[in-house]
């Protein structure tokens, strides 16, 4: 019987596949998924090494027992590339589904610098679309079908709309110094401790911080008294505002009725947080403008949000529509 392999490195690129994965467990279709790095982090029952899953991959296309590859788009690691070029050879067809609104083009370039697409590329709404064209992505691979990782959070949106008494506050850290250095004007670091100054000496609130899995440890490991684990979707709602820099996170708060803000102190490049984008937030560049906005009783930024219709995945969806699109493009021919 021939399977279809999913494979995921990245924490967003694991969100956007692990429903989808669910989904067709549940349907019964016949499949393997793979987690590498972090995403092997989240899912250790699905996680193996890069060099089983280059093995299994061979493996099966030479007897010919995959069906296809559904991958996700991930930064720093080439092993989905190169999965999807080894199926290509041989025309096996291949699926990569895109987690967040940046770099549609520089997720497909491998270390020579040549692009290797994927057959179809799965993107959230018309503005991935556009955004993705403009950066040179061939229209005839983008697929508009939403985002099966966002499903959850719309279904599990708040009942309580307001900012709340206990005024609990949870930074969302990135591993931004990693890929950028000091190009964007800030760090995560600097962020944080922005955060910390403050809400210094102020007893009406307490800051927790969720890191990254790709953080640094040494740099986390300054934190553990107010590092908070667990998983996003349980530990937000907890919290009365959600702090970010361009992470999805904050849309994923902004999806759930909790109010966030996008702190991103003296940004130097385009903004790429998406919540600013939709207009969901707002662009908080400077410490005093963080500091005002956390001693506004009632600051602007954090009401909540009245989400519009005009975008295909707040339907909640998303995991239907990408479910279908597999099982039409990678088993109803092969």
């Amino acid at each position: 019987m021939k399977k279809i392999i999913l494979l995921a490195h990245d924490p967003g690129g694991y969100d956007a596949l692990f429903s989808v994965v669910e989904r067709m467990q549940q349907e019964s279709v016949p499949l393997e998924f793979y987690c590498i790095g972090p995403a092997a982090k989240l899912n250790p029952s699905n996680a193996v090494s890069e060099s089983r899953v280059v093995q299994e991959i061979q493996s099966m296309l030479l007897e010919k027992k995959m069906s296809g590859l559904v991958t996700g788009t991930s930064w720093g690691n080439r092993l989905e590339l190169k999965a999807i070029a080894a199926c290509k050879e041989v025309q096996i067809p291949t699926i990569s589904i895109l987690d967040y609104w940046s770099n549609y083009q520089a997720r497909f370039k491998d270390d020579l610098g040549k692009f290797i697409y994927p057959d179809t590329y799965i993107v959230m709404d018309e503005l991935a679309a556009q955004e993705a064209r403009q950066e040179g992505v061939p229209s005839n691979i983008l697929k508009v079908l939403g985002h099966p990782g966002l499903d959850k959070y719309i279904l599990q949106r708040k009942k309580t709309m307001f900012f709340g008494n206990k005024k609990k506050l949870l930074f969302l850290s990135q591993p931004l110094s990693a890929l950028y250095g000091q190009e964007l004007g800030y760090t995560e670091q600097q962020v944080l401790e922005d955060c910390l100054l403050a809400v210094q000496g102020n007893d009406d609130y307490s800051l927790s911080v969720k890191f990254h899995p790709k953080d640094d440890p040494n740099w986390k490991g300054r934190y553990t008294d107010i590092s908070e684990d667990g998983a996003l979707l349980d530990i937000m709602t907890e919290y009365d505002l959600i702090i970010g820099m361009n992470t999805m996170g904050l849309l994923h708060a902004v999806l759930m009725g909790i109010p966030a803000i996008s702190y991103q102190p003296n940004l130097q490049k385009p903004d790429l947080c998406i919540t600013n984008k939709l207009g969901f937030t707002r662009l908080i560049k400077s410490y005093q403008e963080l500091e005002f906005l956390l001693n506004t009783p009632k600051g602007e930024d954090r009401k909540n949000i009245c989400l519009p219709k005009s975008f295909i995945w707040l339907d909640g969806h998303s995991t239907d529509r990408v479910v279908g699109c597999i099982k039409e493009v990678l088993l109803d021919e092969h």
